[in-house]
């Protein structure tokens, strides 16, 4: 699997992306809902921190970023120096604190799907008792193998587990299901659909 060069299309990709779409953000207001107040975030894939982590930071939580782009880091930074910001890939980010919350949003399905489960499972080993996990993935009900697509000229991978495989994955690694949507319809060509997902940890 090639990974995309975020680094190349920094600029691109800080100018294309702004704002949540209306049914993100639904999602992300159920998750903020679920969190006490001041509480401590790890957001896997984190880019550059706008909108979700400027979203959450704007609500009085703290921030522990990651991402594999040093320049989307650079942005988010720059923007709120105030969180910690860290460079590492998701499969090898070491995990060695507990979090009320976990962002793992739009970033999933760019790892091939034999890592998402060890993903999985280490979010969840990182949630405190009750801590809720916000994530998205493909929104097929069938298996789609993995694919590339382009964007800004490079080369994205993707790859997800169909729909009812991945919840029951997140069932398997400790995580019951609170709420699970298709913010993206797939329309039978390019868009291969979007599934939102908020999770929680039992508070054993």
């Amino acid at each position: 699997m090639m990974k995309a060069d975020y680094d190349s299309i920094a600029e691109h990709w800080f100018n294309a992306r702004k704002a949540l779409p209306p049914k993100d953000c639904e999602l992300f207001e159920l998750f903020l809902h679920k969190l006490p107040t001041n509480s401590k975030i790890l957001d896997l894939g984190c880019g550059h921190g706008i909108p979700v982590a400027k979203l959450i930071s704007a609500q009085g939580h703290r921030i522990v970023g990651v991402d594999r782009s040093e320049k989307l880091l650079t942005f988010a930074r720059n923007a709120m120096p105030e969180h910690e910001w860290i460079l590492s890939d998701l499969e090898s980010v070491d995990v060695n604190s507990s979090y009320d919350g976990i962002i793992i949003w739009d970033s999933l399905f760019h790892l091939p799907r034999t890592e998402h489960l060890t993903l999985l499972r280490k979010a969840s080993a990182a949630l405190k008792p009750n801590g809720v996990l916000i994530l998205s993935s493909g929104g097929s009900e069938r298996d789609i193998p993995a694919f590339t697509d382009q964007m800004f000229g490079q080369t994205f991978f993707y790859d997800s587990f169909p729909i009812n495989q991945l919840l029951q994955h997140c069932l398997d690694s400790g995580m019951k299901v609170i709420k699970s949507i298709l913010v993206n319809i797939p329309n039978g060509k390019r868009d291969k659909g979007r599934l939102g997902v908020i999770l929680q940890k039992s508070g054993t």
